[in-house]
């Protein structure tokens, strides 16, 4: 009898143990690790630590930096296969997946991340989104900054891209530089340098987000600080796994996810941004130009007309990006 009380009480406590033992959840951020203290890779470890501590030890985020487990084109199937349980993916590379929610990469339209994201976050809680994100739930979303044009030298004028051969790496940057009378060349962003090194393109469509990380500045001289489309994005988790978490997980998951957080992450994209961007203008090799209010009016009004075709084949994307941009006008007005 004693024997099968000790016994019973051994399951007892291994039980209890178990039950202690957080859930680990794989997060894949598709970048290395940080290299300074603006690098946004730093964001995310400090959000998987925020969410790790404030799950009263329900829960363990598991950082895995680099490119081994995932990449920015297989995210998406990691996260919904369970081989991660987080990533960061943009959604251009989900074709087909998030027609409407892609509005938030349009030219004309946020003025910097942190808006964008708070403005992208209510788009998706309005529901007009709910179809794209059927089988996964976001927990922050994210506008980046505005790509702008990269140059081998200065165009012959301001006026337009006429002549010019440029790396669009998505579908918006590719029809912006069409319309402003580029030829575009459809490649993703990390062979641009190749392309402008080899002389087969003239330059490119990026942020200064990956001036460094694409090495940018090493082939191109002249930028044109005029916003010309950019991308979206979501860290995120399948709602299958989310829905089998304990209370404390979803809690703490919750706490740090939603508009606000979504708005932090954007931050941390409009400093490294702004970062690269000064770094750039300070470089005596390099020359980074603002157009002139007419020119830049005249620019703009071609870019609509690109957004205009980009949306021709996504019905419902006027709605969604009058909606998007009625949330960024509230969020200018302090709402």
């Amino acid at each position: 009898m004693k024997s099968m009380l000790i016994a019973a009480g051994l399951l007892v406590i291994l039980a209890r143990s178990a039950a202690a033992d957080p859930v680990t959840l794989r997060f894949a951020p598709g970048q290395n690790a940080p290299v300074n203290q603006t690098d946004v890779a730093n964001f995310y470890r400090l959000w998987a630590d925020r969410v790790t501590n404030d799950s009263k030890g329900a829960l363990k985020i598991d950082v895995r930096e680099g490119f081994a487990i995932a990449n920015s084109l297989n995210m998406y199937d990691r996260v919904t296969s369970d081989v991660i349980q987080i990533g960061f993916v943009l959604f251009n590379y989900v074709e087909g997946k998030f027609p409407l929610t892609e509005v938030a990469a349009l030219p004309n339209t946020a003025d910097n991340a942190a808006d964008g994201s708070r403005a992208l976050w209510r788009l998706y809680q309005s529901g007009m989104l709910d179809k794209e994100f059927d089988t996964v739930r976001p927990l922050l979303l994210v506008a980046l900054p505005q790509s702008i044009v990269h140059l081998r030298s200065a165009p012959k004028s301001l006026e337009d891209l006429t002549g010019q051969r440029i790396v669009g790496p998505t579908q918006m940057t590719g029809l912006a530089a069409k319309y402003m009378g580029a030829q575009t060349i459809s490649l993703p962003s990390n062979a641009a340098y190749e392309a402008i090194n080899r002389g087969t393109a003239d330059g490119t469509i990026l942020s200064f987000n990956v001036y460094f990380t694409f090495k940018i500045g090493e082939v191109t001289h002249y930028h044109i600080d005029q916003p010309m489309g950019t991308a979206a994005g979501m860290i995120f988790m399948t709602r299958k796994v989310y829905d089998g978490l304990p209370a404390d997980a979803k809690a703490a998951l919750d706490k740090n996810s939603g508009e606000a957080a979504s708005a932090e992450w954007g931050s941390w994209w409009d400093r490294d941004n702004a970062t690269n961007r000064e770094i750039a203008k300070k470089d005596a090799s390099q020359t980074v130009v603002t157009l002139p209010p007419q020119i830049a009016a005249s620019w703009t009004k071609r870019l609509d007309a690109a957004d205009a075709e980009w949306m021709k084949s996504r019905p419902g994307a006027e709605r969604a990006l009058a909606k998007y941009k009625q949330y960024l006008a509230d969020i200018a007005a302090g709402r």
